[in-house]
């Protein structure tokens, strides 16, 4: 309707001179099928916005993100309480047998993050909105050199 309207105006425009700057294209634009799964789209769209709640998969990504961040905070912890007990010779063999299992619980941890960002991956709508997998190694290695 509003489409209609427009061109109509556009035609009348053209026909006085108004806009003799500008070429006009007699055929009217391809339109872009809208599938019923796209309406479906909108429509839940809107009813979120109208009523202030955040969709689904921004939460998700939210939660993802603090339990990522959560568990980098846990492991930085943990490097810095084997580095303080490295200084006692008495607790080195403790703190080597701890740092193994604080080390094998964050692979665990990220293993399952990453299940997680798989199953939100595949609800987030675009490519945009995917979150890449966490590569435990590379995050050891960055606390490691952090200190």
């Amino acid at each position: 309707m509003w489409d209609e309207l427009f061109r109509r105006g556009l035609r009348r425009a053209f026909r006085r001179g108004a806009l003799k700057a500008l070429s006009y294209n007699h055929k009217p634009p391809q339109r872009v099928e809208t599938s019923f799964v796209n309406q479906f789209a909108r429509s839940t769209l809107r009813q979120f916005k109208n009523n202030c709640l955040p969709l689904p998969w921004i939460k998700q990504r939210a939660d993802l993100d603090a339990s990522i961040e959560g568990a980098r905070a846990d492991l930085m912890r943990s490097w810095n309480a084997y580095q303080a007990s490295l200084k006692s010779k008495r607790a080195l063999a403790q703190a080597d047998s701890d740092w193994r299992g604080v080390l094998n619980a964050f692979r665990r941890h990220v293993a399952d993050l990453n299940r997680r960002i798989a199953a939100y991956n595949l609800k987030a709508p675009s490519a945009n909105f995917r979150r890449p997998p966490v590569d435990a190694e590379r995050e050891i290695n960055s606390v490691k050199d952090q200190s």
